[in-house]
């Protein structure tokens, strides 16, 4: 059979009544494994008066033990109980800390709300004087820079003025130049006219004359020819056509 014994702590060092229980289940173990058995059953037989003396001796052994247990389940409730408490008084504990830093930052949130304002409304006060500054320098700007339209539009006036009377006057004068140049122009081409027909006469004549010149001179040639050759014995010549004679031809009057 196994040794059951294995499963058992050694206790012998942790008191007198520990080692009393432990050592009398181990013998009662001992007993049922040495025990003669009962054919064809799981039965044994065991001596009674050992197994009595054993029990009896373990009887004594456990009572201290579990009136021990006894005490603590009793004692179970009451301390259930004061963790109880104790945990109450902890969560209310913790709810009045909690209250009291709630406070405390809703009193430090008010501060800085009131230093906040405070300073918001130093910073309007401040930029309401800078923009009331710079409305009135704006509104000196804007006075000088009108005054100085105005002068530079009374003087643009005046220069329009004295541009149109310019204008006026170099319109007159080209007027007068353009009428002139066309009178001129208009002289000038009649003179050109003139000097070229004049012209065309001069050449006309001259160029008869030089015509009638040169009949003139074309005849004095052909009359002082012919006297030379009158002059000349005639020369015997073969029958056939006569050469050419370029200058036999007469001359056109």
């Amino acid at each position: 059979m196994p040794d059951c014994r294995r499963g058992w702590p050694n206790v012998a060092t942790d008191g007198g009544r520990f080692y009393r229980v432990f050592e009398n289940l181990d013998e009662l173990v001992s007993v049922v494994e040495t025990a003669r058995g009962v054919l064809v059953s799981g039965s044994c037989v065991v001596p009674r008066g050992h197994v009595l003396d054993l029990l009896d001796d373990l009887r004594e052994a456990l009572p201290a033990e579990m009136e021990e247990a006894h005490a603590i389940l009793e004692q179970r409730t009451d301390i259930l109980v004061t963790a109880e408490d104790a945990a109450r008084r902890m969560v209310e504990e913790a709810r009045a800390e909690a209250a009291q830093v709630r406070a405390e930052a809703q009193d430090e949130a008010e501060q800085g709300l009131a230093l906040a304002r405070g300073q918001a409304e130093s910073m309007l006060a401040a930029a309401r004087t800078e923009s009331q500054a710079l409305a009135q320098q704006g509104r000196a700007d804007f006075e000088r820079a009108v005054t100085a339209g105005q002068r530079e539009h009374d003087r643009l006036v005046s220069e329009m003025d004295v541009h149109q009377s310019a204008h006026s006057e170099a319109e007159r004068l080209l007027a007068d130049s353009s009428h002139r140049a066309a009178a001129t122009l208009a002289e000038a081409s009649a003179r050109a006219d003139r000097v070229s027909a004049e012209a065309d006469e001069y050449v006309e004549g001259k160029l008869a004359e030089f015509a009638a010149t040169l009949t003139r001179t074309l005849r004095s040639v052909e009359a002082g020819r012919g006297k030379l050759r009158e002059r000349q014995p005639p020369v015997a010549r073969e029958p056939g056509p006569e050469p050419y004679d370029q200058d036999s031809q007469p001359y056109p009057g």
